[in-house]
């Protein structure tokens, strides 16, 4: 970095925050997550990650949350600062049956103690981290700000414009972005203002959840003219996770007509517990030529 503060920090509000309280704190950070991001992906050119960005926008965010919901503004911005840090952990994604949050507070214990920090301060945002992962009731205020501050970020103009640079990232062409991952940004764009965790943040997530929602609908309308991909949003209610009697609105993006034959698709819903959430799986056959796609998303869990 030269000794030069880069542009996409230069303005943050946590930035100054930060440093303020120790110098040279998120460029450490910053290190450690481009660091496991280029051991996992090879990519060579200098240039900030996709990881890193996601968790700039996710600090500024959180501090903004916090400052709002009268919880410590830096504090939250560091457990966000760490909350992917172990997502590449080993140069592996997602690497074993421990939760990346474990690894994550580890990194944040080591870097928060070389630089200084109080030790008060340091237990607070390794436990927000470590809660991150629990599902079930709310844990502490740390990891709720964070818990909104993540799901604000992948929503909104911007959260559309990752979605589509991630889908690139991951090599897939429109179609497929829209057949595989389309329904998961609808259903949670959906019930955003109800799976936040904040006052503040159920503020930002309902002009989030309607600027998201309007921009795919006309997505798929363009879409439908221009490519001739004719999807639908077709929705359906499944059963809550973690309730018996309350239900979840879910949406996802088919075609309209298989793209083999032109015949029509059957469509059967079903729920299956995962390893770190409730599945739903959308599988799609052709009633004409047997076809069959299968998608499946976690279901948002809404407190």
């Amino acid at each position: 970095m030269g000794g030069r503060v880069p542009m996409l920090l230069k303005h943050q509000e946590f930035y100054a925050s930060l440093t303020a309280l120790a110098p040279g704190l998120v460029e450490r950070v910053q290190k450690a997550v481009e660091e496991s991001e280029t051991r996992f992906s090879g990519k060579k050119d200098g240039r900030a990650g996709f990881l890193w960005e996601h968790t700039v926008l996710v600090a500024s965010l959180a501090y903004r949350v916090a400052r709002s919901e009268k919880e410590d503004p830096a504090l939250a911005a560091l457990v966000a600062l760490f909350h992917d840090a172990g997502k590449f952990s080993g140069g592996r994604y997602h690497a074993g049956e421990k939760p990346e949050e474990e690894a994550a507070a580890k990194l944040a214990r080591t870097v928060l103690e070389e630089s200084g920090l109080k030790m008060t301060s340091i237990g607070h945002i390794v436990r927000a981290l470590r809660s991150l992962y629990l599902s079930g009731a709310r844990r502490n205020k740390l990891a709720d700000i964070v818990h909104d501050a993540d799901f604000l970020s992948k929503f909104g103009y911007l959260g559309v414009a990752n979605f589509f640079v991630k889908s690139t990232l991951r090599g897939r062409n429109l179609e497929a972005a829209v057949m595989d991952f389309l329904g998961k940004e609808l259903t949670y764009a959906a019930v955003l203002p109800q799976n936040m965790r904040t006052q503040a943040a159920r503020r930002i997530a309902t002009r989030k959840s309607a600027d998201t929602l309007r921009f795919y609908r006309a997505f798929l309308d363009e879409l439908k003219e221009t490519h001739g991909m004719d999807f639908r949003i077709r929705t359906a209610e499944m059963p809550r996770p973690g309730t018996r009697s309350k239900r979840v609105k879910i949406s996802y993006a088919a075609p309209l007509l298989c793209g083999l034959c032109g015949g029509k698709w059957e469509v059967s819903l079903k729920t299956e517990k995962g390893s770190k959430c409730e599945k739903l799986e959308a599988s799609l056959r052709c009633g004409s030529c047997g076809n069959t796609h299968v998608l499946a998303f976690c279901l948002p869990e809404i407190p």
